[in-house]
C-alpha cells in the first residue's frame, strides 16, 4: 500500500504538497506549498527500506527546500511544525543525514518571529516568514502542539531560546488549569487579546486534541524527567473520566464526549480514536491500570465505527444513541460520513498491541486494510477520500487530496502493528501528531 501511495505521489504530484486525486496533478498553494507529502513521508519511506525513494527525496530537499520556506505567503504554523519541521527531524534521526537537521533549523528559526508578536507569546495561526504578517486565531491543539518539535530542534542545535518559546505557551496554559479549569480541560478557543482561552466547547476532537496527546510526550521525551507534564497529563486524564464518558445504547459502547455550555454532547470526532493509544502510552510507562481499561473500551468504540459501517470504514463524526427505543448505537448524518484516511484508530491499535499482544488488535489492521484497500484505491496510483461509507455509493475522490498524513501516519501505523516491538521501539522514541519519532532524552536517566 505504500508503493502503491508513493507512486501516485511521484508521478503525478512530485514536489507538490499533495496529489490531486481528481485530475492526477499536484496540488498546493500557488508558489507556496512547501512539498508536504515528500516530506511527511520521509520516514515513512525509510522505515519500510524504500531507500531508492528516500534518497532521490532527500537530493530533492537538499535542494529545493530552504527556498520553500522564505518564498512569501501565509502557511499554517502548526500544520507546517508538525508536518515539515517533524518530518526533517525524523528523517534527520532515523538516517544520520544532517542537511535534515540544517534544514529544520532553518525552518525553525524562520517561523521563531512567529512567537513574538503578542506579548503574551501565543502564536496566530497562520504566519508569513518572509514579511512576518501573521493572521487568524488559533485554537487549543495548534498551539499546544508544537512543543515536542521545537524542543527536539532546540536540543539538536542548541538554539535553546526556541524551547523557551514554546514553554512559555505551556506555561501559559498550565496557568489557567490551576486557576479556573481546575479538572485539567481546556476550552479550544482563544483570545489573542491575552492569549488566555475564552468560554467555548471542550472536546478531544478537532481543535483540542493534541493538546493532551502533548502533555504525556512532553514528559516522555524529556526522558521522564519534567514531571510536570505528568502531572498536568493525570489531571487532564481524571477530568475526561468524570467530566467527558458517556455509554451509548442499547450496547453500551463508551465514547468521549463534548462538553458544550456544561452539558455532555454524545458526539465524538475520529480524531478523538487517538485517545486510546494515549491511555495505552501512558499505562506503558506507569499510569493506572484504569487508563488501560478505558483504553480497551474506547479502542473497541473506534473499532465498531469502522466495522458498523457500510464500507467498513469510519465516518468522520459519528453520534451516540442515548435514546433505549432506539435500536442502533452509532447515528451518523449525511453530511459527516465521508473518510479521509484517518489514522487515529489504526495508530491506537499498534500502541494497544505493543501493550497487550492482544492478536483482536492486529486483526482489527487487517479489516481496516483491505477496506481501504478495496474503496480507496485509485487504478494509477494513490488512494483517495470518500465520501459516504455508511450506506450506498461511496463517491470516491470525496475531497481531492490525498493527504500527507496517509503515508506518514495512516500507513506507518499499520507497517508498525505488524512489526516487532524493536522497529521503533516506544521506549526509545516519541511520535509527534504527525506519526515523526524522536528520541526520548535519555541523558542523565
Amino acid at each position: 500500500m505504500i508503493q502503491w501511495a508513493w507512486k501516485g505521489y511521484t508521478t503525478y504530484a512530485y514536489g507538490y504538497d499533495s496529489l490531486n486525486v481528481q485530475t492526477y496533478e499536484g496540488t498546493g498553494i500557488p508558489d507556496r506549498n512547501m512539498a508536504l507529502t515528500l516530506v511527511d513521508s520521509l520516514d515513512t519511506l525509510y522505515l519500510v527500506g524504500m531507500f531508492q525513494e528516500f534518497d532521490r527525496a532527500s537530493e530533492w530537499v537538499a535542494n529545493n527546500m530552504e527556498q520553500r520556506i522564505f518564498l512569501s505567503g501565509f502557511i499554517s504554523l502548526f500544520e507546517t511544525t508538525i508536518r515539515v519541521m517533524g518530518g526533517l527531524l525524523s528523517a534527520y534521526y532515523m538516517s544520520g543525514h544532517v542537511h535534515f537537521l540544517m534544514i529544520a533549523k532553518t525552518l525553525g528559526l524562520a517561523l521563531s518571529p512567529a512567537f513574538d508578536v503578542y506579548v503574551h507569546g501565543i502564536p496566530a495561526k497562520d504566519f508569513d516568514t518572509a514579511t512576518k504578517l501573521v493572521r487568524n486565531i488559533p485554537s487549543l491543539a495548534e498551539v499546544g502542539s508544537l512543543q515536542l518539535e521545537f524542543k527536539y530542534l532546540a536540543r539538536a542545535t542548541g538554539y535553546t531560546m526556541l524551547e523557551e518559546q514554546v514553554d512559555r505557551i505551556s506555561d501559559l496554559l498550565a496557568k489557567q488549569v490551576d486557576e479556573k479549569y481546575t479538572n485539567g480541560l481546556l476550552p479550544v478557543q482563544l483570545s489573542m487579546h491575552d492569549g488566555k482561552v475564552i468560554t467555548s466547547k471542550i472536546t478531544l476532537g478537532a481543535n483540542g486534541d493534541s493538546y493532551y496527546e502533548y502533555l504525556l510526550k512532553q514528559w516522555l521525551l524529556s526522558g521522564k524527567k519534567d514531571d510536570k507534564f505528568r502531572t498536568r497529563y493525570i489531571t487532564a486524564v481524571d477530568g475526561i473520566m468524570d467530566k467527558l464518558l458517556g455509554k451509548s445504547t442499547p450496547n453500551g459502547l463508551i465514547f468521549v464526549g463534548e462538553l458544550v455550555h456544561g452539558k455532555l454532547e454524545p458526539k465524538m470526532d475520529h480524531l478523538v480514536c487517538f485517545v486510546p493509544g494515549m491511555l495505552a502510552l501512558g499505562y506503558m510507562n506507569g499510569m493506572p491500570e484504569e487508563h488501560l481499561t478505558l483504553a480497551k473500551q474506547l479502542m473497541e468504540t473506534c473499532y465498531q465505527m469502522y466495522a458498523q459501517m457500510e464500507a467498513k470504514l469510519a465516518p468522520e463524526i459519528v453520534y451516540f444513541n442515548m435514546n433505549e427505543s432506539v435500536e442502533e448505537d452509532l447515528l451518523v448524518s449525511t453530511n459527516d460520513a465521508f473518510n479521509l484516511l484517518r489514522p487515529e484508530t489504526v495508530e491506537s491499535l499498534m500502541i494497544l498491541y505493543r501493550a497487550t499482544k492482544d492478536e483482536t488488535y492486529r486483526e482489527y489492521g487487517r479489516e481496516i486494510m483491505k477496506a481501504f484497500e478495496k474503496n480507496c484505491r485509485l487504478e494509477r496510483g494513490g488512494y483517495a477520500s470518500i465520501g459516504n461509507v455508511a450506506k450506498g455509493p461511496i463517491k470516491i475522490g470525496f475531497t481531492k487530496e490525498m493527504e500527507s498524513f496517509f503515508i506518514a501516519e495512516t500507513l506507518k501505523y499499520l507497517f508498525l502493528l505488524f512489526s516487532n516491538d524493536s522497529v521503533l521501539a516506544l521506549d526509545d522514541i516519541v511520535f509527534n501528531t504527525e506519526a515523526h519519532p524522536l528520541p526520548i532524552n535519555k541523558a542523565d536517566i
